[in-house]
C-alpha cells in the first residue's frame, strides 16, 4: 500500500517538474519588446540597440530569446551603419543558429504537452541564411571584398545543405549571387562575376540592368557570341551598350552600388484554422521600389535609377514555414496522443479523475503557436547601381508610394566601386 502511494508521490513530483519548466511562462520577451520596435521604426537607431541590449542582458546565456535579441541587435546595429558591431552580434548569432537543437528529455516532453515556445529560439531556415546575408552586406558596406565573397558564397551553400541533407524545395538566393558577381567585379575577375551574373539571371530573369550587367561581362572577356546572345535576350539598345561600357576599366569612372532594403518583413502568428501552428500574414507595404538620385557636389547635376528586387524576404519567409508545415502538424498529433496518455495516467495515479481532467484541460489551454520571428528584416533586398564620375555625390533615395526621401554623402574614385546602405519602413 505504501509503495502505492510512493510511486504515485513520485509520480506527481515528476509532472510537478514539468510543469514548472513549463510555468517559466510561454510569453516571448523579444515578441513583448513593443519599445525596441518603436524606436526602430522612427530611426531612432541607438535607442533601439540600446533596448534590445538590456533585453539579451535579461536573457543571459541560456535565455530561451537569446538568438531573437541578438538578429535584431545585428541588424540595429547594421542600418545605424555600425557595420564592425553589426558584424560582431551577428558572428555570434551564426553560431547559435548553427548548434544542433538539442532538447533535454524533459524539456522535448513539455513541448510535446505544451508549446515549442519553452525551448530556445533556433531561427526558421530563411533567417540563418540572412544572417550570412548581412554579414556579407556589412563587409561589402566596410570594403572588405575577401570577407563580403566568403560570406556571400556561405549563403548558398548553406541553402545547398538544407536542400540536400533537409530535404528541402529551397531555391538559391539571388542577392547573394549577385553582390559576389559584383565584388568578382570589381576586383576584375571578369570570368567569375559572369559565373554570378548568369546564376542571377537564372534566378531573376526580370532584374533591371542585368542584361548590360551580362553583355559588358561577355565583352571584357570577349565572348561575342553572348554579347549577341543578350543583345537579342533583353532588346539592349545603343544607350545600352554605352552605359555598359562606362564601367569598363579604362572609361576612369566610379561607380555608386545601393542596397535598398525595403518594408518591413511578414508577422508571425496563429494560424486561424489550426491555432496550436503559426503563419506568417504580410504586413501592410505600400512601396514596390525606390528611385535613386546621384547629384554631384557643387553642380546640382545628377543622374536617376530606379531599385530592382533581388531577394522576397516576405514570399521566402512564408514559403520555408509552409515546407516544414507535414512535420510541424505530425509533431501536434503526437503531441496529441500524449497528452491524453499523461492526463490518463495521472487519474490513475491520484485515483482522482477530475485531477486527470484538469491536467488534459491544462496542457490543451497551454498549446500555443510559436510565432517567435526575426521582427525587424525588410519585406525585400533591391539593388541599384549608378556609373558617375570621380567626386563627391549625395545619393538620395526616395521610395515611390510612401515615405521621404533619405539622403547620405560618399566619396567616389576612378576605377572603385562604393557600396552604401538604405532601409524604408512604412508608418
Amino acid at each position: 500500500m505504501d509503495l502505492g502511494r510512493n510511486s504515485a508521490k513520485c509520480f506527481c513530483l515528476s509532472l510537478f517538474f514539468i510543469f514548472s519548466l513549463i510555468g517559466g511562462g510561454c510569453a516571448s520577451a523579444r515578441m513583448s519588446d513593443h519599445a525596441s520596435d518603436r524606436f526602430f521604426r522612427a530611426g531612432q537607431y541607438d535607442q533601439a540597440a540600446e533596448s534590445l541590449r538590456h533585453g539579451l542582458e535579461e536573457q543571459g546565456e541560456s535565455g530561451r530569446d537569446q538568438l531573437l535579441y541578438l538578429l535584431d541587435l545585428g541588424l540595429t546595429l547594421h542600418t545605424a551603419g555600425k557595420f564592425e558591431e553589426s558584424n560582431q552580434v551577428f558572428l555570434k548569432a551564426d553560431k547559435i543558429a548553427e548548434i544542433k537543437d538539442y532538447t533535454s528529455l524533459a524539456a522535448e516532453t513539455a513541448t510535446l504537452l505544451t508549446s515549442d515556445n519553452i525551448k530556445d529560439y533556433k531561427g526558421e531556415d530563411f533567417e540563418n541564411v540572412m544572417i550570412s546575408t548581412y554579414l556579407a552586406m556589412n563587409y561589402a558596406l566596410m570594403g572588405d571584398y575577401e570577407n563580403s565573397l566568403v560570406e556571400a558564397r556561405r549563403v548558398n551553400r548553406k541553402l545547398h545543405l538544407m536542400v540536400t541533407e533537409g530535404e528541402r524545395k529551397y531555391k538559391q538566393n539571388a542577392f547573394a549571387r549577385y553582390l559576389s558577381g559584383v565584388i568578382y567585379e570589381a576586383e576584375r575577375n571578369y570570368n567569375d562575376a559572369y559565373v554570378d551574373y548568369k546564376k542571377t539571371y537564372e534566378l531573376e530573369p526580370s532584374f533591371r540592368s542585368l542584361g548590360r550587367d551580362l553583355w559588358r561581362m561577355a565583352a571584357l572577356i570577349g565572348i561575342q557570341e553572348d554579347m549577341e546572345r543578350w543583345d537579342r535576350e533583353f532588346n539592349l539598345s545603343e544607350e545600352d551598350h554605352r552605359s555598359a561600357r562606362d564601367l569598363f576599366p579604362k572609361k576612369g569612372k566610379g561607380e555608386v552600388v545601393v542596397f535598398y532594403q525595403n518594408g518591413i518583413s511578414p508577422r508571425k502568428v496563429p494560424n486561424p484554422q489550426f491555432h496550436e501552428l503559426p503563419i506568417f500574414i504580410p504586413r501592410s507595404n505600400p512601396v514596390s521600389y525606390a528611385q535613386v538620385t546621384a547629384i554631384r557636389e557643387g553642380s546640382g547635376v545628377g543622374q536617376s535609377v530606379g531599385t530592382g528586387r533581388l531577394h522576397d524576404v516576405e514570399a521566402t519567409a512564408i514559403e520555408n514555414l509552409q515546407e516544414k508545415y507535414a512535420g510541424l502538424v505530425a509533431k501536434k498529433i503526437a503531441g496529441i496522443v500524449a497528452k491524453e496518455i499523461v492526463s490518463d495516467q495521472i487519474a490513475k495515479k491520484t485515483d482522482s479523475p477530475l485531477l486527470g481532467f484538469a491536467a488534459k484541460m491544462f496542457f490543451y489551454a497551454s498549446d500555443q503557436a510559436d510565432v517567435r520571428s526575426w521582427n525587424l528584416l525588410p519585406k525585400d533586398l533591391q539593388v541599384a547601381r549608378l556609373t558617375v564620375d570621380p567626386g563627391t555625390y549625395v545619393v538620395r533615395v526616395e521610395p515611390v508610394g510612401g515615405g521621404g526621401a533619405t539622403e547620405k554623402t560618399l566619396q567616389v574614385k576612378a576605377g572603385k566601386k562604393v557600396f552604401v546602405n538604405f532601409r524604408y519602413i512604412p508608418h
